[in-house]
């Protein structure tokens, strides 16, 4: 029997589609009633703060220590950043090419001078200027100075520290009113790498990973799930509908439907939680170097992602123009249709969500340092990052569970394929193009003021 789509009640239709993407976002509950950045400052906080403590002193250097005047030098390694917390600052000082101390001044007796301390490295019987000389001016008593020296010479080559087996630094200013500028050197010797005791992971415990998880899901992360279900929502319309238009077969499709809806809902999931899983191992297994990676590529990485994106859009659009439906009865031009649209829909989650990952890999790597210390493990990594990604795939799932039970919405999707995967591709295309152009945070922050979130 033909059951044309006047028979469908419009306000039912919207009221229950309403509710199939509130089911698809309940995972938004976590930043209500779950406080992720608490959550993931209790993350084995004590311990972290005393292995970071314990990194710092060992590469800290007293250059004077007097009832007056105190000057520390901290030789911030690429390892030290991985346990301490100034993650934030690694994109820019990049320790990959350059060595960075942080030089601390105390005085108690009277005022620090306005400039910021002359400071030089000596590598074996050569001397080196720093790129960066970066401190407050106007202090009275305390000033931390951050120096930059690249790791390769005028002439291109790599300074071997290694082979010179020392190297100082001299830090020369005017203190206590002196006429001219006193300077104190500090001296570090090879190996500069980190004791295997200072690499201990033993505070992170399945406890910890799990907690992490959650800290994720209800805080760096939820702008990109936001768009995430959209795209999710425009997936299902367009790829689980039969191309063509079903001039009396519209209830005869509905299994078929059905069936397509929960197969392209666990393509998808299966999309973004291997790649977030991915993402986690790769983050696990270089720590803070996976940092510099995002921080170098990630608007390359989202370029090629929302271009990947549009194009499987404009697939979606393409397949609604395909009169298909006179040919249900070939099983096998089913079938292969069916498995273009789930090889479509995993490549269109894991591109949306590695473009997701590019975009916001500053804040989930520096969170995965900071507050896990050295993960120096992928399977750490991927534990995180896969516990965040089933808790939004938990959602995803009974979304469309729940729409594959709806008549309604099967009959709605059975009559109108060819709208809804040009509905569809806009969609998806828009998001592309939200990758493409770097505008990943407009929708959110669109949208975010009325969630009472930031």
């Amino acid at each position: 029997m033909y059951i044309s789509s006047t028979r469908i009640n419009s306000l039912k239709l919207s009221a229950l589609l309403f509710f199939g993407f509130a089911i698809a976002s309940s995972w938004l509950i976590f930043p209500y009633f779950v406080q992720g950045q608490q959550l993931l400052r209790g993350i084995g906080d004590d311990s972290r703060m005393i292995k970071a403590g314990s990194v710092s002193r060992y590469l800290t250097r007293e250059l004077i220590k007097t009832p007056d005047l105190e000057i520390t030098a901290t030789l911030a390694t690429d390892e030290y950043f991985q346990y301490v917390d100034r993650a934030a600052v690694v994109g820019n000082l990049r320790p990959d090419r350059n060595f960075i101390f942080f030089v601390a001044e105390t005085i108690h007796r009277g005022d620090l001078p306005q400039e910021v301390p002359i400071a030089t490295l000596r590598v074996g019987e050569d001397e080196y200027l720093p790129t960066i000389s970066d401190g407050p001016s106007l202090v009275s008593h305390h000033r931390l100075s951050v120096y930059s020296f690249p790791k390769r010479d005028a002439d291109g080559r790599l300074i071997e520290i290694e082979e010179a087996g020392r190297m100082r630094l001299y830090v020369s200013n005017r203190y206590m009113g002196s006429n001219r500028p006193l300077t104190f050197v500090g001296s570090w010797d090879a190996p500069y790498s980190l004791p295997d005791e200072l690499k201990s992971r033993a505070d992170i415990t399945p406890v910890a990973v799990l907690a992490l998880g959650a800290g994720l899901l209800s805080s760096v992360l939820t702008p990109c799930l936001l768009q995430l279900v959209v795209v999710f929502g425009g997936v299902i319309a367009g790829f689980s509908t039969v191309p063509g238009q079903s001039v009396g077969g519209s209830r005869q499709l509905t299994p078929l439907i059905r069936r397509k809806i929960m197969q392209l809902a666990l393509a998808f999931v299966i999309g973004f939680v291997s790649l977030y899983a991915l993402a986690g191992a790769f983050i696990g297994a270089l720590g803070h170097q996976a940092q510099l990676a995002f921080s170098e590529y990630s608007r390359a990485v989202a370029i090629i992602s929302g271009v990947l994106v549009i194009l499987l859009g404009l697939w979606v659009g393409y397949r609604g123009t395909r009169d298909f439906a006179c040919r249900i009865p070939d099983r096998r031009a089913m079938e292969a249709l069916s498995m273009r649209d789930t090889v479509g829909t995993v490549l269109t989650s894991m591109g949306y969500a590695l473009g997701c990952t590019a975009c916001f890999g500053g804040a989930i790597v520096a969170t995965l340092i900071v507050y896990v210390g050295a993960i120096g493990s992928a399977a750490i990594g991927a534990g995180i990052m896969l516990t965040f990604g089933i808790g939004v795939a938990i959602p995803f799932l009974l979304s469309a569970y729940y729409i594959s039970k709806m008549d309604t919405i099967l009959l709605f999707l059975a009559e109108n394929s060819k709208s809804l995967s040009y509905a569809s591709m806009i969609i998806i295309i828009l998001f592309g193009l939200i990758l493409l152009t770097d505008n990943f945070h407009v929708v959110s922050d669109m949208i975010y003021p009325y969630l009472g979130l930031s």
